[in-house]
């Protein structure tokens, strides 16, 4: 039942993907969602805790997007990361999952990992065991505080070793979510991937997955906000 909950609630979210552009979010002009640019950056923040993960990597990448508190409430930080690691489990980025589609066929006859999502959240379909993060995303290490929390996934593979960040800080009226990646290669197969792979995944995969989550998440809270106003009214 759960496999099927998480199968159709993808495919839903496909069709919201789909849907978008046609449609005009309920409410008035200002419940619209905003935009939402990502940023790229060649450094990690101070305390992410990727800076602890492959000391002598060959790929490095990091981008982040800033959102107004209002739109996600009083949410606490671990609760908001769960949100963003659901989303980026239940409803993908359609564009990425195709990419991964493609990398997969040809990646399966060399005897490499294979996964439905993009690599730097891939590992969230693991199996093995693993922390878990708020009692179910495997994870290989967490943080959390009042302002921020944080975890660590990745997995190894025979050309290559991967760690990602997903993070969530609170800051004033504003919340940074962000999504950081290191890789170590660790043959030359390894190197020749990453150079074929690197500017797609700076450029567009990390960006793309990270802007579809977040907006993923306040759909999700329009939503919620409509229905409980449709209730107060019915009372």
């Amino acid at each position: 039942m759960a496999a099927l909950c998480t199968h159709t609630r993808r495919l839903m979210g496909r069709v919201r993907q789909q849907l978008a552009p046609y449609c005009t979010p309920l409410g008035s002009s200002a419940r619209r969602l905003p935009a939402l640019p990502v940023l790229s950056q060649a450094s990690l923040s101070q305390t992410s805790l990727l800076s602890e993960q492959l000391p002598h990597y060959h790929h490095q990448d990091c981008v982040s997007l800033q959102l107004d508190r209002r739109w996600l409430g009083n949410a606490g930080t671990e609760q908001l990361l769960a949100e963003l690691l659901a989303a980026f489990i239940q409803q993908p980025a359609g564009s990425v999952s195709g990419l991964m589609r493609l990398r997969n066929v040809i990646a399966r006859p060399l005897g490499l990992r294979t996964s439905s999502l993009g690599c730097p959240v891939s590992s969230l379909l693991s199996d093995a065991p693993a922390q878990r993060f708020a009692q179910r995303f495997p994870v290989l290490a967490s943080a959390v505080t009042a302002n921020q929390a944080q975890v660590i996934l990745g997995a190894d593979d025979r050309h290559l070793q991967f760690r990602s960040c997903v993070g969530v800080q609170r800051e004033g009226d504003t919340i940074t979510y962000q999504l950081a990646t290191r890789v170590y290669c660790r043959n030359l197969f390894g190197h020749l991937y990453m150079g074929l792979v690197d500017p797609v995944h700076r450029h567009f995969i990390a960006p793309k997955m990270l802007r579809t989550a977040v907006t993923c998440m306040l759909e999700d809270a329009l939503s919620n906000d409509t229905a409980a106003m449709g209730t107060v009214a019915a009372r």
